[in-house]
This record gives structure tokens, C-alpha cells and sequence, in this order.
């Protein structure tokens, strides 16, 4: 399962469990309220995990994406180099901590070969290249792996696109440090309180933060396959206004039909979507529109009846 798909089944997960009544304090319950308490800090503790999970499973899996035979390690930026190479050593080191001592010396061979020829093969980069080297992600990390891919002031990035998926907080940095210091609490001490309402807020925030970084590093990596990498040979760091979008949404006036639509201005103008095609099923509706963004470059990012993001493709 890609890690896409595993965000996007444990999200829906979440959101199930979240809706659940055993969830909700009532009143004058005072055992159903300290069993929903409990309930809400498991809960916290899995939001982070899954965004966790995610961003560096992604992360691995664009790391072994490279596929141009033109491409060299001189192409790739400086701070991605060390990353590869000097932070895949300091990940391996870590993990290596957490293997079993009958498997240690195998799994330790198998980890550094990926390192040991990252100058001359750029098709299996190290998965242990970023966020492996502490047992959670923080939110330099994250910065991190955008910059080492040509990304200017990553959280700014990830906070204005994720506003225009409808999904945006006023600030996506500030939310994974919620979310992460209410996962830490939840963890390590049983009197702390989860409202109910931050947890669910906390769901949404994760989608934003989850989506904005995969459309950006996505689209950094692809440019860096074509030798066009961001922030690199003279080229300006790459922005949210450098993603272009392609909606696949419900028709509000005709039930079960799709519509693909794009965004009719640039950034940072209002976000304006223009029909470019009306489909009577979600099946045309997509493979019209994956067909369009791949001949474009640009992303798919599919909506739901609430306009929220429930899936989408990169080129």
C-alpha cells in the first residue's frame, strides 16, 4: 500500500472513531467521562503517528523515485547530498538501536548499501535520509526535507496551498506543533485533557499538513528528475504559486455527476474554479483529468460534497 493510501484508509479511520458517542463527554456521567478522556489522548497519540508515518514513508518513496539516467549527484542540491549520504548514516545509527540483536548485522549491511553508492546511483536513495534519526518527527524536519528539494520557507508554503485545497488553518506550523505537544501530553501523563472539538480539528489539520507537503515535494522532486531542480543552477526556490491544480468535485446541481475544473487565476488571486469538463461518472471524470495535469505537470486533487480533499494524484 502506498503511503497515500495508507494516510488517506487510517484518516478515515480516525474520523469514525472520532464521530463515535463514547467519545463525547455528557453530563453527570462522571465513569463515561473518563473513559471518553482516555479514549480522546489514545486517539491524539495516533493523529501525530499517522502524519508522522506518513511524511516520512512518502519521503522514502520519492527518495527511490529518481528514474532520469542523465541525472547526476552533482544535480542535486548540497543540502540534498548530506542527506543521502551523512543523514542516512545518522538515521541508520538510530535505528540500528531498534532492531533485534539476531538481525542487527543484516539489516545494518542491507541499510548501507543504498548510502555506500549514492554518487553514482540516484535510483534507491537512503529511506533513512531524513527524520530517521530521533524516534519523532519535529517540525524542523519537515522544513528540512522541502529545503533540501529547493522549497522556500517550507510551513509558508505548505499553509498557502493547503488554503487553496480548502483545507488551510492560519498557520500549518503552529497546527503540527499542537498536534505534536498533544500527542507528547497524551503519551506521558493520564491526566491530560483532548477536547473533543481539538481532536477533530486536529484531523483536518493533519490533512492540510499531509496534502500541502506531498504536492510540493512531489512536484520539487519531479522537477529535480528533469534536471530543472529548484533553488539550483540559478533557478528561484520553488513556491505554492509553482503548483498548478485540477479539481474533480460533485456536481451541486446534478447529483452523481463530476465536474474537472482549474483554477481560473493565479495565486494569489481569489480561488476562482473554471469548468473545464462535466462527466456523468467519477471513473471519466478521473482518468480525463489525470490525462490533462500529466500532459500539464500538474496535480489532481479530488473534493468531496463538502469540498474537502479526499485524494489526489501527482504528475
Amino acid at each position: 500500500m502506498s503511503a497515500k493510501d495508507s494516510l488517506l484508509a487510517t484518516l478515515q479511520v480516525l474520523e469514525d472513531c472520532v464521530k463515535d458517542s463514547a467519545l463525547i463527554d455528557t453530563a453527570l456521567r462522571v465513569e463515561h467521562n473518563q473513559r471518553a478522556s482516555m479514549l480522546r489522548q489514545g486517539l491524539a497519540v495516533l493523529v501525530f503517528a499517522t502524519m508522522e508515518s506518513f511524511i516520512r514513508e512518502r519521503t522514502a518513496e520519492l527518495l527511490s523515485s529518481f528514474s532520469n539516467p542523465q541525472l547526476t549527484f552533482s544535480d542535486l542540491l548540497p543540502a540534498l547530498q548530506r542527506a543521502v549520504t551523512i543523514g542516512a548514516l545518522e538515521g541508520i545509527r538510530f535505528r540500528l538501536k531498534l532492531q533485534l540483536p539476531q538481525n542487527k548485522i543484516s539489516w545494518l549491511v542491507g541499510a548501507l548499501t543504498p548510502v555506500s553508492s549514492a554518487t553514482v546511483n540516484l535510483f534507491q536513495l537512503s529511506e533513512h535520509s531524513f527524520g530517521q534519526a530521533a524516534s519523532n518527527l519535529t517540525e524542523n524536519d519537515i522544513s528540512d526535507i522541502l529545503k533540501a528539494f529547493g522549497i522556500d520557507q517550507p510551513w509558508l508554503q505548505i499553509t498557502e496551498l493547503s488554503r487553496r485545497l480548502g483545507v488551510g488553518t492560519l498557520d500549518c506550523k503552529t497546527e503540527f506543533v499542537t498536534i505534536k505537544e498533544r500527542r507528547h501530553n497524551s503519551a506521558h501523563a493520564l491526566t491530560a485533557n483532548v477536547l473533543h472539538p481539538d481532536l477533530e480539528g486536529s484531523l483536518r489539520s493533519a490533512l492540510a499538513i499531509c496534502i500541502g507537503f506531498d504536492l510540493l515535494l512531489s512536484h520539487a522532486q519531479q522537477l529535480t528528475n528533469s534536471k530543472l531542480g529548484p533553488n539550483n543552477n540559478n533557478r528561484p526556490g520553488m513556491k505554492h504559486t509553482d503548483v498548478s491544480l485540477v479539481f474533480v468535485l460533485p456536481r451541486s446541481t446534478t447529483p452523481g455527476h463530476f465536474a474537472v475544473r482549474k483554477e481560473q487565476l493565479a495565486p494569489p488571486a481569489p480561488l476562482i474554479k473554471r469548468s473545464i469538463r462535466n462527466f456523468p461518472d467519477i471513473s471519466s471524470a478521473l482518468t480525463f483529468a489525470n490525462s490533462f495535469a500529466s500532459s500539464k505537470k500538474i496535480q489532481v486533487v479530488v473534493l468531496d460534497n463538502s469540498s474537502t480533499p479526499r485524494n489526489w494524484t501527482c504528475w
